[in-house]
């Protein structure tokens, strides 16, 4: 078993969360990434790999129980062609205990990408917020 941090549509009350339902991913946590990345918004969530940029990026993270789980979530993201997962340290909460989950990356980066304003958050200016 492994964790996934999911800081876009997969979270609770966005539009691609019923995958993370469907697959059994079993919600641990609101969590904090431990390192600064840019997350950006231009139609859909964009994190960046560019530690040390941006803000602690804020998510969930969820257990996935086997392969096929993660076989559908790597579908659902394009990876390793448009997003790349990758192994990260992250702050569960609210006990603050830290927490290793692969997180999706942005893999071909568009330099202009850096030029939007990063966010901690996606959905704090409303984006994509489903009311189902």
């Amino acid at each position: 078993m492994d964790h996934c941090f999911v800081y876009g549509t997969l979270r609770r009350g966005f539009g691609n969360h019923w995958i993370m339902r469907e697959i059994g991913g079993r919600f641990l946590g609101q969590a904090t990434s431990v390192a600064a990345f840019p997350l950006v918004i231009a139609d859909l969530p964009y994190l960046l790999d560019h530690p040390g940029r941006g803000f602690r990026v804020e998510g969930e993270v969820y257990q996935i129980a086997d392969s096929a789980g993660w076989e559908r979530l790597d579908q659902l993201e394009g990876h390793p062609d448009f997003y790349r997962r990758r192994l990260e340290q992250f702050e569960l909460f609210p006990q603050g205990r830290p927490v290793a989950a692969w997180v999706y990356f942005l893999a071909r980066m568009a330099p202009e990408l850096l030029q939007l304003k990063p966010v901690r958050s996606f959905g704090e200016e409303g984006d994509y917020r489903s009311i189902t």
